[in-house]
């Protein structure tokens, strides 16, 4: 009794110290996570070097957030049963870049867990969006919670495109914004693009006449016309169009320039020609002669913005995926938690000799569970070491080698035997089936998401790098056996991990226990894969970067590499080495002549499909080049041998030679007389790959079929 008054005494003292912190403060993480500003600009470079146009999406998002419910993060919530979240209502669901979110929290978690909100990780991203898109940089104030609620409905506080003037200052005043936020925080309009639903009402349906001659008639006319050139009809859906013509990608006057000659794109920005102040400052603006100013002004209404209705202190929580609650499953999993009471206590005993600040800052979860589970205590409905907790804990018992003994003890027996039978009908698909499985693990963790179909072609198995995947009718095959077997017993996910351990041993690899008790995810969307996976023209930084992630280190990569011992890819994937590396139509250096020119003679210029690689047919009838010529479909050594005499196929491959730990590993690997030494340490990385973000217990469902439709 005593120590639970001594732990609810630091809880409540806790719980002051959370409350009375309720400012936000540029320097709120600098003792608990002063890296994150490093961490996130880090992410925020290398994405937007890739894919400049994603810097608008990002400040939108940050602007859409925060004028729902607050900047609470709640934008990025996913929708669950039967409630739809902000991010599925219809001004949301042109919003981009939603994976790239979830990675760079990722790699925030993997730098201070559990301490930086999602709501303060996309303010980052927002301003580093700007800034990277040469506009102003400014200090953002931190310390915001993220929030639990994210109701579709609420969207209408988000101002339309379609907005008045009117609407507009009532929108913005029922944030604290005014006329001076509204002018300035428009500009923002000067980088990204829009659909052509978003404002073809101007073009063709103004007063709802619903015709060619019924347009708006503050829009300059040749702009009109270059606009219907592009967006043809109001059933336009999929073109997109930029809203500072020009200079989309730069943070700019441009956009004031445009709007002061009725080149607006959305009628919102012409309504900024109505009001006496915001059509002064556009015209001021217009001359391009007061940058300065601008972006010290757009820097302060960012900030004054990003206070909105703000959560801190003890008030929301700090989630670890941004897409899921972080305590919404609390209340139906009490008996599972509370197996952790010991160890939360000790975590809090040393977290008190830190002071009670610390506590706050570093441990704000566990606090709240504490005061959860000591509530249950109180009440009786909770004892810690009872035989209901100790049941509990094996009701979620995590990832477990023989975990269907019980349930379906013949499991891994009918998926070795389905895959002997489909890789002596097709030997080519072991290496596809092996990188199914790292595709799997590497997008929402280890769920069977990959498997999944979507009607509007926006799953996963959509994106650009999975495109040419094949193996999923072996899949679905090795599901529909266990199913007459054991019904509705073994996840999907399941079956890819061991479908891809069974590929490496059918092809002489190693053999390895593969951990059970996955469940399969509802979530695939396609955008997570083109953010989550390393393409194959990644240099080493990037490479570590996206395992890192996944808390993966530089062993496993060169470890993991190896898997490119088997299988074949297309030429686009590597022709970029060939004949244009820095785009000088140029050859990459690091890659052996004598290689390159065998290379060349597979792949002319022109000839091949990006990313397609590891063993599949592809489109277009281009040719195949093994990825470790010689020996093909076994799994060997010589991979290594190949990556250090030639530079290996892909850029990546060769880039394994630019770290010293991974250069290291394979100059041990190419000289190796036995493979011994290689099996064990890819079995372990396998295993450890195999535990990304993995679903378990009452978390995600056993799906009937694997390739169920998700939209």
């Amino acid at each position: 009794m005593a120590s639970s008054r001594v732990i609810l005494a630091l809880l409540l003292a806790a719980a002051a110290v959370m409350a009375s912190s309720a400012q936000l403060d540029e320097k709120f993480y600098s003792n608990s996570c002063p890296s994150v500003e490093a961490v996130v600009r880090k992410e925020m470079v290398r994405a937007l070097g890739a894919a400049p146009s994603l810097a608008g999406p990002l400040l939108r998002m940050h602007f859409h957030d925060c004028f729902v419910r607050g900047c609470d993060g709640s934008v990025l919530l996913d929708s669950a049963g039967n409630s739809t979240a902000e991010k599925d209502a219809t001004p949301n669901q042109t919003l981009r870049g939603f994976g790239f979110v979830e990675r760079v929290k990722a790699a925030v978690e993997k730098a201070c867990p559990g301490t930086v909100s999602c709501a303060d990780v996309l303010a980052l991203m927002a301003r580093d969006a700007v800034w990277l898109s040469k506009g102003p940089f400014w200090a953002v104030p931190l310390g915001r919670r993220d929030g639990r609620v994210s109701i579709a409905n609420e969207t209408d506080q988000l101002p339309p495109p379609t907005a008045n003037f009117t609407e507009l200052t009532q929108m913005f005043a029922a944030k604290n914004l005014d006329l001076k936020d509204l002018v300035v925080l428009s500009a923002g309009h000067t980088i990204g693009t829009s659909h052509c639903f978003s404002f073809t009402d101007r073009l063709y349906n103004f007063t709802g006449l619903d015709n060619a001659h019924d347009i708006d008639p503050t829009l300059e006319l040749q702009y009109m016309a270059r606009l219907r050139s592009k967006c043809t009809s109001l059933q336009d859906n999929t073109t997109l169009v930029e809203m500072d013509p020009g200079s989309f990608k730069t943070f700019d006057l441009g956009y004031f320039k445009n709007v002061a000659k009725r080149r607006g794109l959305f009628h919102s920005d012409g309504e900024l020609l109505t009001n006496g102040f915001t059509r002064a400052y556009v015209q001021r603006h217009a001359g391009g002669g007061y940058k300065d100013e601008f972006f010290a002004d757009f820097a302060a209404s960012m900030v004054k913005m990003g206070g909105v209705e703000v959560l801190t202190g003890s008030q929301g929580e700090i989630r670890k995926k941004c897409n899921v609650r972080a305590m919404h499953l609390l209340p139906q999993y009490s008996l599972i938690v509370a197996r952790n009471l010991p160890w939360l206590r000790s975590r809090l005993r040393r977290g008190a000799r830190l002071g009670v600040e610390t506590v706050c800052r570093l441990m704000s979860r566990e606090l709240e569970l504490l005061l959860f589970l000591l509530a249950l205590r109180a009440s009786g409905e909770v004892v810690a070491g009872s035989a209901e907790a100790a049941a509990a804990a094996a009701a979620w018992p995590g990832l477990q080698v023989g975990f269907y003994h019980a349930k379906c003890p013949v499991a891994e027996d009918v998926v070795l035997g389905e895959m002997r039978m489909i890789l002596e009908e097709d030997p080519t698909l072991a290496p596809s089936l092996l990188r199914m499985h790292y595709h799997d693990c590497f997008v929402q963790g280890c769920d069977g998401s990959i498997m999944l179909r979507s009607r509007s072609g926006k799953g996963e198995r959509d994106a650009t790098p999975n495109r040419s995947m094949r193996g999923y009718d072996a899949i679905n095959r090795i599901k529909a056996r266990l199913e007459t077997v054991c019904p509705l017993t073994v996840s999907c996910a399941d079956i890819i991990a061991m479908a891809a351990r069974d590929a490496v041993y059918l092809s002489k690899g190693p053999w390895y226990d593969v951990e059970t008790g996955r469940r399969d995810g509802d979530v695939s969307v396609a955008e997570y894969a083109e953010n989550d996976l390393a393409p194959p023209d990644s240099n080493i930084v990037d490479v570590k970067t996206f395992f890192s992630v996944k808390s993966l280190n530089a062993k496993d990569i060169a470890v993991l590499f190896g898997c490119h011992s088997i299988g074949t890819s297309h030429c686009g994937a590597f022709q970029k080495r060939l004949y244009n590396f820095t785009g000088r139509m140029d050859q990459d250096p690091s890659l052996d002549a004598g290689y390159a020119a065998k290379l060349k003679k597979l792949c002319p210029p022109g000839h091949g499909h990006d990313h397609d690689h590891d063993g599949h047919g592809g489109a277009g009838g281009a040719a195949k080049v093994p990825m470790d010529p010689g020996s093909g479909f076994t799994f060997d050594l010589s991979y290594y041998r190949h990556v250090l005499a030639t530079g290996g196929l892909f850029q990546s491959d060769g880039s394994l030679r630019d770290d010293p730990v991974t250069r290291g590993y394979v100059e041990k690997l190419a000289n190796a007389s036995s493979s011994s030494e290689y099996f064990a340490d890819f079995a372990a990385a396998m295993v450890k790959m195999g535990r990304t973000d993995v679903l378990t217990g009452d978390l995600g469902a056993v799906r009937p079929t694997c390739d169920s439709l998700v939209d």
